[in-house]
């Protein structure tokens, strides 16, 4: 979080930079009119932490407006090498490459006897090698992670729709199974020269709009990885030729603003429902079990999967034998029966054979378990239902409440259990509904078994409850001990069941809720957070 919230506070002041330097412009400048026809880009990984960028940008210059005769191109950060950069129109060689006045960091190439006249249209390629390029991934320490935006142009100068293709190529050997996509899911892969490919096109994209793309994939396949640099900011105001409470008046506004751009972001994350399920319907689904209710209130994914665990816990498929690492083992067979449904059949088979449980198997079970909820409610009332299922748990809650039997509570609370755990105050409420008397240990407690070997020892009951078999004989524990038990245990697992809920649940919403296309800031700044893991993002061009 702090590397992020660094590379907005860079990206505050990049922008502000380019801004004073637009508005400072000659007079000249501002008479640029063109469309960008298409924006081609190829970004090659490579095995020393750097990449090649390779652009075919075609541009027309419309009729009245000024040549076309220099063009900025943005470059991802300060590290790249201003003799790598060749440029050529039709073949013909462009050598009067100098660091942009407008674009920083960027380049400006000159155009000469190639300028784009009024009415006329051409095609310009540049290719560039940029170091400091491959980042850790910062979900995943085991990956390394590449980010690209293609260089834009101020919005003033641009008209048109622009048809935008970006394409990664993977260092060799890389495989599909073994790679992420950011922000967007690819169009198109291929696998050239060995090399695999991941292509994202857009026919209808802004030429004055920042896109973001970006990759991750095993680290041993580079042999460098960066980590995200640490920010000097005192550096970075003194470059600042301007009056320092104009400077600092407009860059505490940004910072303000991005700060909570990204928190809005982040909280976007956790938003794992696809759109579709947002559309109304008439009526409400009935029939949903409490783990399909939490996927549609949205509940946490860990506290998803701690309902599982405990839906199996209760039926006897499952037993934990550890609970610091939490270590599961499967029970086989299963008891005469007993009936799974299929995200618990998943959920048993993520556990490996070192009895822990499999994430990438966890996540595929909670995509498709999300996919099924959402494919259940077409044609049916969000609102409704919602509001059906929020009255099951409180009905659950008043069930068990009202009675004062002890047995029967406990009854109650161990049937309802799954449901009342979709309820917010979950833990105040059992603790305040167990505070005084006996509860009756559920039937399943022996085999969670950190609970009783955290708990103290449990009585002989005086009032057995009974079942359809006859009499239960079960031990009674006193209620404060009781409830703190069952919600130590119930936050305990969710802490542990996945080693971070934020960035499972990113992961389950980058496939089941993708996020929009990244429009950034617009105009002529610089939108990219090039200080953040896996940064290789390029800057806004100065359109001139």
């Amino acid at each position: 979080m702090v590397r992020r919230v660094a590379s907005v506070m860079v990206l505050a002041f990049v922008s502000f930079v380019l801004l004073v330097g637009l508005w400072a412009a000659p007079v000249g400048a501002q008479q640029y009119g063109f469309s960008v026809d298409r924006n081609i880009s190829q970004v090659y990984i490579n095995k020393d932490g750097s990449i090649d960028v390779e652009y075919w940008i075609t541009f027309t210059c419309r009729p009245g407006y000024r040549a076309i005769d220099i063009v900025d191109i943005g470059m991802p950060n300060d590290y790249y090498d201003l003799s790598s950069v060749k440029a050529d129109i039709g073949g013909v060689q462009l050598t009067d490459i100098r660091p942009s006045e407008y674009v920083k960091p960027g380049v400006e190439i000159h155009l000469g006897s190639k300028a784009i006249r009024g009415g006329q249209t051409d095609t310009l390629h540049v290719r560039f090698n940029v170091p400091h390029m491959v980042y850790y991934d910062d979900e995943d320490e085991n990956y390394a992670s590449v980010e690209f935006v293609p260089t834009w142009f101020g919005e003033d100068f641009v008209k048109g729709s622009t048809y935008l293709k970006v394409s990664f190529y993977f260092p060799p050997g890389v495989t599909g199974d073994q790679t992420k996509w950011h922000y967007q899911k690819f169009t198109s892969t291929t696998f050239i020269d060995d090399r695999l490919v991941f292509t994202w096109v857009n026919e209808n994209a802004s030429g004055a709009k920042p896109y973001q793309f970006g990759v991750s994939f095993p680290i041993q396949y580079v042999d460098v990885v960066y980590k995200a640099p640490l920010i000097d900011f005192a550096a970075l105001i003194e470059k600042l030729t301007n009056p320092a409470v104009c400077v600092i008046g407009f860059v505490l506004w940004v910072i303000a603003a991005q700060i909570f751009i990204t928190l809005m972001r982040n909280r976007r994350r956790l938003k794992y429902l696809p759109p579709s399920l947002s559309v109304e319907g008439v009526g409400v689904k009935r029939g949903l079990t409490a783990v399909e209710a939490a996927i549609l209130l949205e509940i946490p994914l860990n506290k998803v999967l701690t309902m599982i665990l405990f839906g199996l816990l209760k039926k006897g498929a499952v037993i934990v034998t550890s609970d610091e690492p939490l270590k599961l083992k499967k029970v086989e067979p299963l008891p005469q029966g007993v009936q799974l449904h299929a995200y618990e059949q998943d959920f048993l088979g993520a556990i490996t054979t070192k009895r822990t449980l499999s994430e990438q198997r966890l996540r595929k079970m909670m995509v498709k378990l999300i996919k099924d909820v959402n494919a259940k409610l077409k044609g049916f009332s969000r609102k409704d239902t919602v509001a059906y299922y929020r009255d099951i748990v409180s009905r659950a809650w008043q069930q068990v409440e009202s009675d004062e039997r002890p047995e029967v509570k406990s009854r109650h609370f161990d049937e309802a259990l799954e449901w009342m755990m979709l309820d917010e105050d979950f833990e105040d409420k059992t603790e305040r509904t167990f505070r005084e008397g006996p509860v009756f240990v559920p039937v399943w407690w022996h085999r969670y078994r950190p609970w009783a070997a955290s708990v103290p020892s449990a009585r002989p009951s005086t009032a057995a409850p009974t079942s359809k078999r006859g009499p239960v004989s079960l031990p009674t524990l006193p209620g404060a001990a009781f409830a703190d038990t069952i919600v130590t245990g119930v936050q305990n697992v969710a802490g542990k069941v996945v080693s971070s809920a934020e960035r499972f649940t990113g992961r389950v919403a980058q496939v089941t809720n993708p996020p929009p296309v990244h429009a950034g800031s617009g105009g002529y700044g610089c939108a990219c957070a090039c200080a953040c893991a896996g940064c290789a993002c390029a800057c806004a061009g100065g359109g001139r």
